[in-house]
């Protein structure tokens, strides 16, 4: 730790002068440097003076009409301007993300593509055309350490929920089917008369927590055997595209399945429903005093109060 400690002392300490650096390197010349920070050129020489003599190495070798790169200084550049590089645009999008209302909503598929795109026109509508959203779809949530996301919309256990967070809908889920699959093979007494149907299934990944056929049956009690395969896929939207052609029954979420069942597109396969111990979670970041962010926050919690 006093190794890392040290590194870190002696980098705070010569940061400006490997930015001048790298400007002296890309420019050839002192004046270059000094002219893009604002600055003289008889600063620019003493920041370079400083980092050799901090360093122990010529950088540069001075000539008549600029610089040019010692082999030293030539291997230092090519781990600084890559580092330079990256800290450079990671800066400009924080700057630009200060002065422009940016929000990168990290939310699950099925939510997105049944919940919030058709809300979208009245969120843009309410909230003006200034907040640029970015919208990342995701079967599980985002790492917190890799993914800048502000807003982060997935499938939480509700013992899980964080002081802050906003329960938006528990997780209460229906087997649902087409009105032309439904004449074809029900009515359907009860759900066990599901087990030999063909069953359309979302695949899980292990750090998801939404409910899967089995758990659904094993809820209602229902311990037969299945005679059939079940057809999985990856997206729930594929799901429910084969749910409403008519090739099997699918599992549908209450609070994103609504309309396509109140518009006839889809009907319940039973009357059974399955409530678990999970639930769609909001959170946000701790940039917290961001007005975007907060807005669209508040403005998606108000829209599902009624859930």
């Amino acid at each position: 730790m006093a190794d890392i400690s040290t590194t870190y002392r002696k980098l705070s300490h010569n940061l400006v002068g490997l930015c001048a650096f790298d400007l002296v390197a890309q420019h050839g010349n002192f004046t270059g440097a000094a002219d893009a920070l604002g600055i003289t050129q008889s600063a620019i020489s003493q920041r370079i003076k400083a980092l050799e003599l901090e360093l122990g190495i010529a950088l540069f070798k001075r000539e008549h009409r600029g610089v040019t790169l010692t082999n030293d200084g030539m291997r230092l550049l090519n781990v600084v301007r890559p580092a330079m590089k990256q800290m450079g645009n990671s800066m400009s999008l924080l700057f630009e993300r200060k002065s422009k209302p940016r929000v990168r909503l990290s939310v699950d598929f099925a939510f997105a593509t049944f919940w919030l795109l058709p809300r979208l026109p009245l969120l843009r509508s309410e909230l003006g055309e200034e907040i640029e959203i970015q919208i990342l779809a995701s079967q599980v949530p985002p790492d917190p350490y890799v993914d800048d996301c502000d807003v982060n919309i997935h499938v939480s256990p509700i013992d899980q929920i964080n002081e802050g967070d906003v329960m938006l809908m528990e997780e209460k889920v229906v087997a649902v089917c087409s009105p032309d699959f439904m004449n074809e093979n029900g009515p359907f007494k009860s759900s066990e008369g599901l087990l030999d149907m063909p069953l359309l299934s979302l695949s899980r990944p292990s750090s998801a927590v939404w409910l899967t056929w089995y758990e659904w049956f094993d809820a209602l009690e229902i311990k037969g055997e299945r005679s059939r395969s079940y057809n999985s896929f990856n997206n729930y939207d594929m799901v429910t595209q084969a749910a409403i052609a008519g090739q099997g029954v699918a599992l549908g979420w209450i609070g994103l399945v609504d309309d396509l069942i109140s518009d006839g597109t889809l009907v319940q396969a039973t009357t059974d429903s399955v409530t678990s111990q999970s639930a769609y979670v909001m959170s946000r970041s701790h940039l917290t005093g961001l007005s975007g962010p907060n807005l669209l926050f508040d403005w998606i919690a108000s829209q599902c109060s009624t859930f």
